[in-house]
């Protein structure tokens, strides 16, 4: 899996170093594992101002590294069902976000770490999506700018928006473009003034995409995560 980061006036190609863990150890201790329904999981730091996070799930530790800001930690396989999420410093013992959220078998989700830290929360999205067609491919847009105003997603050199505008913990379904290579933009949604510049992003045939904004428009002293675009492989 690869991801590409954007931000003003610059564009890195980078492989995404996915956390890989699998969480298989039966909730009740059993070392005898059986096999069970599963659901397929990723989860995206997108808080801005965060520390560096543990995560747990049913109060098992999901990561042995700090899960640092815009990590991606790719699918996981998880237990269906209502399961436990908490989040806090890594390393320490207080906690910032503790929720459940409910898993279906053979279904693929998108879990966000969003907001500034002290209100961070999770934004839970569903990816299951039917196939593209024939030299298409599907994308998905995410507002996760906490100060940012409403923005759309555009080809540049196209008269039209691919979205309607999307303000903070927004989201598009997917939805079908051509598998090429697009120059996209973000745009403020009320003036049309490009807020990033995203230039050559692939998107093959077949696939999905999460196309998502981050960080600050205007950063708080001594933060450095400036508003800033990423590309997710789904």
């Amino acid at each position: 899996m690869k991801k590409r980061m954007f931000s003003a006036g610059m564009a890195v190609s980078l492989a995404c170093a996915s956390l890989v863990f699998i969480l298989g150890c039966d909730p009740d201790g059993d070392e005898n594992i059986q096999p069970s329904p599963v659901s397929y999981v990723s989860l995206y730091n997108a808080s801005p101002n965060a520390p560096d996070l543990d995560i747990a799930v049913d109060d098992r530790h999901l990561n042995t590294y700090p899960f640092e800001y815009s990590d991606h930690t790719g699918y996981l396989r998880f237990y269906t069902g209502d399961r436990n999420l908490k989040l806090g410093p890594y390393g320490a013992s207080n906690i910032v976000v503790d929720t459940t959220v409910t898993f279906e078998d053979e279904k693929a989700y998108s879990i966000f770490i969003v907001d500034n830290y002290t209100n961070a929360s999770l934004l839970v999205l569903n990816d299951n999506s039917e196939a593209p067609a024939s030299g298409k491919a599907k994308v998905r847009f995410v507002n996760l700018s906490p100060d940012g105003e409403a923005v759309q997603l555009k080809a540049q050199g196209e008269s039209t928006t691919l979205t309607e505008g999307e303000a903070f913990k927004e989201a598009t379904d997917f939805f079908e473009v051509d598998a090429k290579t697009f120059d996209f933009e973000v745009i403020n949604s009320s003036n049309g003034d490009a807020k990033l510049q995203m230039p050559g992003v692939e998107l093959q045939e077949g696939w999905f995409y999460t196309i998502l904004v981050r960080g600050y428009t205007t950063p708080p002293a001594g933060n450095t995560n400036v508003l800033s675009a990423d590309v997710l492989v789904n």
